[in-house]
């Protein structure tokens, strides 16, 4: 009975560790792209990748210019309408540094193919590597 019990906590503890491994194997599979940021507007563009494991756009490194210690930046795509848009999520405020993706989301759930870009709140030219 012993040996049964012990063989099924190892067996669960196993399973726990392949698990707990499954969402940073899929955000290893999540395209990077650099971008520059716009001041309350997009600099430069990039298109969601269609075939990444990645659903969101994620903030993995922020650099805001001028010795600023971070700046608010939020998501901006071409809707359905052919149009700009600003994610729901509006400006959030990011820390100068490197992250884990779904850290610091800007954008839910965009589908492959759309054109995005990220603006920054204060500063123009900062730089932010977006996971997609």
């Amino acid at each position: 009975m012993k040996k049964a019990l012990a063989t099924l906590a190892i067996a669960g503890a196993a399973a726990t560790s392949v698990l707990a491994l499954a969402p940073a194997a899929s955000a290893d599979s999540c395209v990077r792209t650099s971008l520059n940021t716009g001041y309350r507007s997009y600099w430069n563009t990039a298109y969601k990748s269609s075939t990444s494991g990645c659903h969101d756009l994620n903030v993995v490194m922020a650099s805001a210019p001028g010795g600023d210690s971070g700046d608010y930046y939020a998501g901006m795509y071409v809707n359905s309408s052919g149009n700009w848009t600003f994610g729901s999520r509006g400006y959030v405020w990011i820390p100068n540094g490197t992250y884990a993706v779904d850290k610091y989301v800007l954008v839910s759930d965009l589908s492959g193919g759309r054109e995005f870009g990220v603006a920054a709140y204060n500063n123009i030219g900062g730089a932010v590597t977006i996971a997609h």
